[in-house]
């Protein structure tokens, strides 16, 4: 256990767990119901409120919570202000609320704006938070990734705003469209992508006991990320050339594969190599970035003339199957644990360990219930098929209310405590 005065208090982190739980069920429900919406173009108001639920309601959301707890963590620093934190999560939950409502009906008056305004507040305080906690912390590879990680979340919010008032009031001299793939290449490879390999960078070892781990590989990953982001902002927004998508894509994948060379010299070295149910479901996640890996190589390989479908499952393949299930894993490596520091008192010996908090086998069943809809839900929007779209959304569904059954369940020990 950390030492007590390096634990951040409960509404610091567990509302993050709590809110984000049930913005996951709430998206899945969304998707069940309003299957069709994947059929058609990406640019529809449905599918851009039920992306920004699940981008800020269901992952960001548990990011947050996540990071309070987890950065103190990795720089061996208190967090600084656990004041700030619930703050933030006092402006971001009426943000989405706002900001979704305003896409789903696509009304764009004071309610989106105001929506917008208030998550940007929300990642501004979240970024400061963060780095003031590390500041004083020795500078490693992993601190690095975090910390860059929220440079380009304000970013992603910044460029989100303007699309905002872009939409009412025409201002940006390209069109609209062709900003709004900035906004979402930034937000996924700059504030997800970046971030989870960071955060994974130090919990894979931890969690399976490795020794030696060469950092020197993460430092290729960082590099490669954050030139491909800054080389096509710069395309984008100020130099008006042309590199070439297929060039970054290229980088973006040398990274990644340094990342996998240090997760596999991480499994090597690793002094636990019987992995439980919520390990096994990471290295899953990481086998289904292929998807979206496979699915924006042939976009790029096309060019402008590729079919929209191939374009919708890319990203629901990254958001709903990488992520979601990496998040799906790794909330019962962590969720756990955060509990018991709470209900465990540092002068008595534990009744209670993280492991006892949660049942395995529940895991098992609710990975296999969400992770065969995705794959079903995936093959529908290819194929245009309505009755595996539904079937799919429906399985979905299934597994994301077990897995916020289960994380009530934890959560409610503190109460029994």
């Amino acid at each position: 256990m950390p030492p007590e005065e390096h634990i951040p208090r409960a509404y610091a982190v567990l509302p993050y767990y709590l809110t984000a739980a049930i913005s996951f069920v709430l998206v899945v429900l969304l998707i069940c119901f309003s299957a069709e919406v994947f059929t058609g173009h990406y640019f529809q108001p449905k599918l851009l409120a039920i992306t920004h639920l699940a981008v800020l309601g269901w992952i960001t959301m548990i990011i947050f919570g996540a990071s309070n707890q987890l950065v103190p963590v990795v720089s061996e620093q208190r967090l600084f202000s656990n004041k700030i934190a619930g703050l933030v999560f006092l402006l971001k939950v009426p943000g989405i609320i706002l900001l979704v409502f305003s896409f789903w009906q696509f009304a764009l008056t004071w309610t989106a704006y105001l929506g917008g305004f208030l998550l940007l507040s929300s990642f501004l305080m979240q970024s400061y938070n963060l780095f003031q906690t590390v500041k004083t912390a020795q500078t490693n590879i992993i601190n690095d990734f975090i910390l860059t990680a929220h440079v380009w979340l304000v970013l992603t919010g910044i460029i989100g705003l303007m699309l905002l008032v872009n939409l009412r009031f025409p201002f940006l001299p390209e069109e609209h469209l062709h900003y709004l793939k900035l906004h979402a290449s930034i937000g996924m490879a700059g504030w997800f992508l970046q971030l989870v390999v960071g955060v994974s960078a130090r919990l894979i070892p931890m969690f399976l006991l490795s020794r030696g781990e060469n950092t020197r590989l993460l430092s290729v990953t960082f590099y490669c990320f954050n030139l491909t982001l800054i080389l096509f902002m710069m395309e984008s927004m100020v130099l008006k050339l042309t590199l070439g998508r297929t060039l970054y894509a290229l980088i973006v994948l040398v990274g990644l594969i340094f990342y996998l060379r240090y997760v596999i010299q991480c499994y090597k070295t690793a002094a636990r190599k019987q992995m439980d149910q919520g390990m096994k479901q990471t290295f899953l996640a990481l086998f289904v970035l292929l998807l979206p890996i496979l699915a924006l190589s042939f976009i790029l390989f096309i060019g402008a003339s590729v079919p929209v479908r191939f374009i919708v499952v890319y990203g629901f393949a990254y958001f709903f199957g990488f992520l979601s299930i990496l998040i799906m894993g790794q909330t019962f490596k962590t969720l756990p644990f955060i509990v018991w520091m709470h209900i465990t008192r540092s002068d008595q010996l534990p009744k209670l360990l993280p492991k006892d908090l949660f049942r395995e086998s529940w895991l098992r069943w609710q990975a296999l219930l969400y992770i065969s809809g995705f794959f079903l839900f995936s093959i529908g929007i290819l194929l245009q098929l309505k009755g595996a779209l539904y079937g799919g959304g429906l399985l979905m569904t299934f597994g994301a209310v077990w897995y916020c059954v289960h994380v009530c369940i934890i959560l409610l020990k503190l109460k029994s405590k």
